[in-house]
């Protein structure tokens, strides 16, 4: 008998749970959320209840798109609505910059004043208008390295810490980040050897857009600017990239209704219009 009540009891307990919502059977996600207040993660918000026919919709690419590798992910979810050779290492060409200023920003000091070598104006492409002996701002140096796509301005950055402490600090940030495919061999990202993932870029730009966010505001500024959306008002920031060997890059984050949507496309013929492409058929469904 006193077992009876106590199962009775017991029963009263958990239906009185679901009724308020505490516990749900049907939602085990739910529940280790509910669980852990403490996760305040944007990803740790979104409910895991795609159907099987909305999730086939989700990997139907669009057709046009002439990129080698795309992404295409809603930031608040788990995973992308389009990848496509996710895991394939492709040269990063400029989008190396954006470890660049992650580097410079974390090791040099912002009043500080570089003066440009010789060999920083050797590098290939005259981008930022740099001229050899001139003492020029951090500021001056990283917004022409983002905007321009400035190889100067990523050889001097390099220098003042000097080349190889540079890279050693670029690829000790992939291996802190989990870019288990990221190599580095230039600052600047004209050599080929510059290579990473998608799913490593996507993890880059988690880190700026949490702990940099500075270096994407850079980024949208649309003055002496060469990324294709730089000043739309739905841009949160991004990066171009192009060498022989990769085609055409892009990073673009946009602020789709208040959620963030990245779009990466790699070994492209058009990027912008790729891009544009991706955006339309993400927010048209």
């Amino acid at each position: 008998m006193r077992n009876n009540l106590n199962n009775l009891f017991f029963a009263l307990i958990v239906l009185f749970s679901v009724l308020l919502g505490g516990v749900s059977r049907e939602s085990p996600e739910e529940i280790v959320w509910e669980q852990k207040p403490e996760i305040t993660s944007l990803l740790a918000i979104v409910k895991t209840t795609a159907t099987a026919e909305e999730f086939a919709i989700r990997q139907v690419s669009p057709s046009g798109i002439t990129a080698t590798a795309v992404l295409v992910k809603d930031w608040f979810a788990f995973e992308p609505a389009l990848l496509v050779n996710g895991d394939q290492q492709w040269p990063m060409a400029s989008l190396t910059k954006l470890m660049t200023a992650i580097v410079s920003w974390e090791n040099i000091g912002k009043d500080t004043k570089i003066t440009m070598s010789e060999r920083a104006i050797a590098t290939e492409s005259a981008a930022g208008n740099f001229s050899v002996g001139g003492a020029y701002s951090f500021t001056d140096l990283v917004s022409a390295l983002l905007k321009v796509s400035s190889n100067d301005a990523a050889a001097a950055l390099a220098e003042f810490l000097g080349e190889n402490r540079f890279l050693e600090l670029m690829n000790q940030k992939a291996a802190d980040l989990k870019m288990q495919h990221t190599r580095f061999f230039d600052p600047s990202g004209l050599s080929s050897l510059n290579q990473a993932t998608l799913e490593d870029l996507e993890k880059l730009v988690a880190h700026i857009y949490y702990r940099h966010p500075e270096i994407f505001r850079i980024t949208q500024e649309k003055e002496g600017n060469i990324h294709p959306f730089a000043g739309r008002p739905d841009f949160i920031g991004g990066k171009t990239g192009f060498i022989d060997e990769a085609n055409g890059n892009l990073i673009s984050l946009f602020n789709n209704d208040g959620r963030p949507l990245l779009i990466i496309v790699l070994g492209s013929e058009d990027r912008a219009n790729d891009t544009r492409i991706l955006y339309n058929w993400f927010t048209s469904n």
